[in-house]
């Protein structure tokens, strides 16, 4: 079991970096001969000299891209477009999932929130003594009649994409706020509970302490 933990840990810590490389390596080996065939399109020719450097230039307008891509979606003619390409990806089931799933992370990872939680927490749920990570929404304060108030509208996620999970109404007092960070909360469910937050310097909220039987 020990073994099985730790092999899976360095998995979970070394994926990140094995892609991250990958993606650099596949640029540096291929955007030299893009660049080329591009210059020969236009009549152009690198001198023998140079060729060495095209990899490096590919890396500078990769960067370039993304940093182009970044500028457009920020705009409203960007954020138009791109939905346009997401909606129209969207309409194949496989290709749609995998989008979908590698967005989630990445908007995870990166720290850029579609939705804006409050806090992290934890609820009973699915049965009493069972604690599961969720996401506070905000209060519902009354606004689903007939169900009263004192109500808090929570987010209980699922591993590896939070946002497939559920929106389920607990009681106020049953929501047990976490002393940790949102960011800290998503990536713990994302890496499927192998990154635990630090521990905090403080002391965390106690879980509610169940009552005896009465006498």
């Amino acid at each position: 079991m020990r073994l099985r933990q730790r092999f899976l840990t360095g998995l979970v810590t070394l994926l990140p970096l094995l892609v991250t490389l990958y993606f650099l390596a596949w640029v540096y080996t291929y955007s030299g001969g893009y660049i080329q065939s591009f210059l020969r399109l236009l009549n152009l020719e690198v001198p023998r000299t140079y060729q060495p450097l095209l990899p490096f230039v590919g890396l500078f307008l990769a960067g370039v891209l993304i940093y182009l891509v970044g500028t457009v979606a920020e705009n409203y003619l960007g954020r138009r477009l791109i939905g346009s390409l997401e909606r129209s990806l969207l309409l194949f089931p496989i290709v749609r999932d995998i989008y979908k799933a590698v967005q989630q992370i990445t908007h995870t990872l990166f720290g850029h929130q579609e939705v804006k939680f409050s806090r992290a927490a934890v609820i009973e749920y699915p049965r009493r003594g069972l604690y599961t990570l969720c996401f506070v929404v905000q209060p519902v304060d009354g606004r689903l009649p007939p169900l009263p108030e004192g109500y808090t509208a929570v987010l209980v996620p699922t591993s590896p994409v939070p946002a497939s999970g559920m929106v389920i109404l607990v009681p106020t007092e049953e929501v047990i706020p976490l002393e940790i960070s949102v960011e800290d909360a998503l990536k713990y469910v994302v890496s499927a509970g192998f990154l635990l937050p630090e521990k905090p310097s403080g002391s965390l909220t106690s879980l509610p302490q169940k009552a005896g039987p009465s006498a």
